[in-house]
């Protein structure tokens, strides 16, 4: 697992994204965030990774 922390998250859309300690950026959907986990701004969060339409998005989201 890669950790990061949000980097921006517009919670009204649902989506955002992770700055990951490797400096690379990841897309973050609402859906890819586990249960029961609720993340907001500057939260630090680990996740793994996939590569999305768009590029590389951050999935099982947690807090860390």
């Amino acid at each position: 697992m890669i950790t990061g922390t949000i980097k921006m998250w517009k919670e009204q859309e649902g989506w955002g994204f992770i700055e990951g300690d490797d400096g690379e950026d990841y897309f973050l959907n609402v859906a890819n965030v586990r249960k029961g986990q609720r993340i907001s701004m500057h939260c630090r969060v680990k996740f793994d990774v996939f590569q999305g339409q768009r590029g590389p998005e951050a999935e099982n989201v947690s807090l860390y």
